[in-house]
């Protein structure tokens, strides 16, 4: 949890204590929502960071070709600056809150940015919206998100999800994870259980398919097929589930950036599809695929 004070501004420790108070609080209920496991906190939880750059910039400075996303990119550009922050970070999840003044939060690939407008909720400040628990559900919205929730595949049955309108009057008796969100959390890194240890374990690389740069790699176990990509040059690893198979390819999804891979079986090109494999576009030339148990090529 970061809380970027701008050049022109001075802490406001109302907004340092709320912060806490509502990642705290979402932990309960993501460990409610659970049955137990949850995410764990930072120590401090809420690191205070001075910025030179004055409030109007993060969300002012153009940054990118939609203006809606201007204040994420600047927001998250100023945090890797001056503390490392980072997309897809193996080590941890960023929720980054600035004073710029803004309205547009964002969350998603490990990263969550939100701006003045959600920092004067949590402490029922805001000109139009006092309700103080709506902010604390918007940040669990939006920290989903970071931790790869997408939005309700049926947005009629689970309007009040918290990935959905839940978020408004719902929270934290009446909005809820969905089945989908709760199978995608028990798989993540970042959840544990009460005693410490992760709910979820990767299983050693059984199989590894290798391109220019990085490879996919096959992990054991099923319910389903879990895999990683990884960079040759980064230490950034992405996460996928098999879908299905054929004699030709192996289908990866990635939910919560909403693509799907297709990885040739023999080697070859691998394909992408961002539209629900309606259309594909070539991705990375695939080697042979070898055992990772015995080093040789299958």
């Amino acid at each position: 949890m970061v809380y970027l004070v701008s050049q022109d501004r001075e802490e406001n420790v109302e907004y340092t204590a709320a912060i806490e108070h509502a990642i705290k609080n979402l932990q309960n209920w993501y460990g409610q929502q659970l049955g137990g496991p949850t995410f764990r906190l930072n120590d401090p939880v809420v690191e205070v960071v001075k910025s030179d750059r004055p409030a109007d910039w993060f969300y002012g400075n153009p940054n990118g070709d939609h203006q809606d996303n201007w204040g994420f990119n600047n927001t998250l550009d100023e945090a890797r600056r001056l503390c490392g922050a980072k997309h897809n970070d193996p080590k941890f999840v960023w929720v980054i809150y600035s004073d710029g003044p803004g309205n547009k939060g964002r969350g998603g690939s490990g990263v969550t940015c939100l701006p003045e407008d959600d920092l004067l909720g949590l402490i029922g400040k805001h000109p139009t919206q006092k309700d103080k628990p709506r902010w604390i559900a918007g940040l669990g919205h939006e920290l989903g998100h970071a931790f790869g929730l997408p939005h309700p595949s049926d947005t009629k049955k689970d309007a009040d999800a918290i990935m959905w309108a839940g978020i408004y009057g719902k929270f934290p008796d009446k909005t809820y994870l969905t089945d989908e969100d709760k199978q995608i959390l028990m798989r993540s890194p970042f959840f544990y259980h009460k005693d410490g240890t992760p709910v979820f374990e990767k299983g050693k690389v059984v199989v590894r398919y290798p391109y220019l740069g990085g490879a996919f790699e096959q992990h054991a176990g099923k319910d389903p097929i879990y895999w990683t990509e990884t960079k040759a040059d980064s230490d950034v690893t992405f996460s996928f589930e098999e879908s299905r198979r054929d004699t030709e390819y192996i289908f990866l999804t990635d939910r919560s950036r909403g693509f799907t891979i297709r990885l040739p079986v023999a080697g070859g090109w691998s394909f992408l599809s961002t539209d629900g494999e309606k259309t594909w576009r070539p991705l990375y030339e695939i080697s042979k695929p070898s055992s990772a148990l015995t080093g040789g090529t299958l």
